[in-house]
């Protein structure tokens, strides 16, 4: 039996405000060491002629330092992301009491 997406089915897909597919023309990768943070913050990283409005900006983030990485005990999360002329930012929250390393890595795709 095939299952029909109901009305709230409907809701969560994004189907009313999705647009078209688009041919990509850039891909971009970065990565940045934003030192130790805890809490919940916004952060900030720029790269002019790359980042646009349009960008469609992936974040990922991971405990560590520099090319150390890991996966610990402190849940990390990406909440919002904002590309803008020339930067993007997003904000994070870290799970933990005190100073964690934190690694972003990004996706930019530029339609």
């Amino acid at each position: 039996m095939t299952k029909t997406p109901s009305d709230e089915d409907r809701a969560f897909t994004g189907a009313a405000t999705a647009s078209a597919p688009q041919a990509v023309t850039s891909v971009y990768t970065a990565r940045w060491d934003y030192g130790p943070h805890h809490g919940r913050n916004i952060y900030h990283y720029t790269w002019e002629g790359v980042i646009t409005p349009r960008t469609r900006v992936f974040v990922t983030v991971s405990e560590g330092q520099g090319e150390n990485r890991f996966v610990g005990a402190a849940p990390m999360s990406v909440e919002n992301v904002a590309p803008r002329n020339g930067y993007v930012d997003f904000r994070l929250f870290i799970d933990w009491p005190t100073d964690l390393g934190v690694v972003a890595d990004f996706l930019f795709v530029n339609p």
